[in-house]
């Protein structure tokens, strides 16, 4: 059975049903294998969106208008999960990763348990962290929650500036975010990098310029990371960035920088990375198009280091040598990160529309992700 799509002023795309089956990597995560086919015709008609529609509910129906109106089965978007709402239920602040220097008494301090009080004053976000002023060289009372012992406790510390993790300057002993705030991503936004402070990382910017882990902190990003080993994946990248189009006006209002990063992921197919011609010539192919509002400004691109570009000196982060290639599921995965680095949001893969009103699982789940990072940031 196959099924004609209009996706371009002169293309039509044919789907092949096939049956998708689940799989596990060796990282434990769940693949779809088996996807359907995807081919271009031409000398098709081209879809027209409904005019006057506001940009954030355009960028939506842009998506799911210029690609298939096929229900795919979903790869299981779950599993990775190491934070939990039941782990953030005392509340405080979350302890993403201490610092392994300029902290005396910080050892007592581990990831997951949560700050209640700052020589004696409540505490329950990042800001309120920094306004307590700790790394002034003088001693400090802190009252937190053990997650492993799941008791109040107290600490002294006696902290100083660490000015050794640039860009970052006077990075603090520990970096937190309220658990308040980390648990309003949902479930299956919450794989293994959720809740840590931005790792290592190098990417390539197709315009130029290196950005690693740490230049991600300081301002709030939605950063996705897609391939292009498989037809499905490079469908999924393509719907990724028509809606990230769509939707980066509304994002930049709100202080949200939009990154869209071609990386290799663990596959059975390996596929060689992508290059600048690469990249610019598949924003050619799959940006949106004018009977869909186009064109749109592109989104920022990046991919990874080639030999030449690529130094260890360079991969840098906020938690020593965590990574974030190490830590990833099937594409895209999708990260949100607040302006203190932390990680809101990781998700894998796409997941289904629990309702059923969005039919393409990748445009419900890049949706949820944009209004997370316009919304709740």
């Amino acid at each position: 059975m196959s099924q004609r799509t209009v996706v371009g002023a002169d293309e039509a795309a044919i789907f092949e049903d096939r049956v998708h089956e689940s799989g596990t990597t060796k990282a434990g995560h769940r693949r779809c294998v088996d996807a359907p086919r995807w081919r271009v015709l031409h000398s098709a008609s081209p879809v027209e969106l409904p005019r006057g529609i506001p940009m954030l509910k355009n960028f939506l129906i842009a998506a799911m208008l210029t690609m298939p109106l096929l229900s795919l089965s979903a790869c299981d978007g779950g599993g990775g999960f190491t934070v939990t709402s039941a782990q953030l239920k005392p509340g405080g602040a979350f302890v993403s990763y201490v610092q392994p220097s300029n902290c005396e008494g910080c050892s007592a301090l581990d990831r997951g348990d949560l700050i209640q009080e700052i020589d004696g004053k409540p505490i329950k976000t990042t800001e309120d962290v920094l306004a307590a002023n700790i790394t002034d060289g003088q001693p400090h009372e802190i009252k937190f929650w053990d997650k492993g012992d799941k008791e109040v406790k107290t600490a002294s510390i006696t902290a100083t500036p660490n000015d050794t993790m640039a860009p970052v300057k006077a990075a603090p002993p520990f970096w937190t975010v309220g658990a308040e705030e980390l648990d309003k991503a949902p479930d299956w936004a919450r794989r293994r990098l959720f809740g840590h402070a931005s790792p290592q990382l190098l990417i390539v910017n197709v315009d130029g310029g290196l950005v690693n882990g740490r230049e991600l902190y300081g301002k709030k990003r939605l950063l996705v990371f897609f391939d292009w080993a498989t037809q499905e994946e490079q469908r999924d990248g393509a719907l990724v960035m028509q809606v990230l189009q769509k939707a980066q006006a509304d994002l930049n209002a709100k202080g949200v920088e939009v990154m869209l990063a071609q990386i290799q992921h663990p596959s059975e197919r390996v596929k060689p990375p992508m290059n600048d011609q690469d990249l610019r010539q598949f924003f050619a192919d799959n940006q949106v198009g004018e009977k869909e509002g186009g064109p749109l400004p592109p989104v920022p691109m990046y991919r990874a280091p080639n030999k030449t570009e690529d130094s260890p000196a360079n991969v840098l982060g906020l938690e020593g040598a965590f990574n974030y290639l190490e830590n990833i599921g099937e594409p895209p995965n999708i990260f949100i990160l607040d302006e203190h680095g932390i990680i809101r949001w990781h998700s894998a893969g796409s997941v289904p529309d629990p309702e059923g009103k969005i039919q393409l699982d990748m445009v419900y789940t890049i949706d949820k992700a944009v209004r997370f990072a316009r919304d709740e940031l």
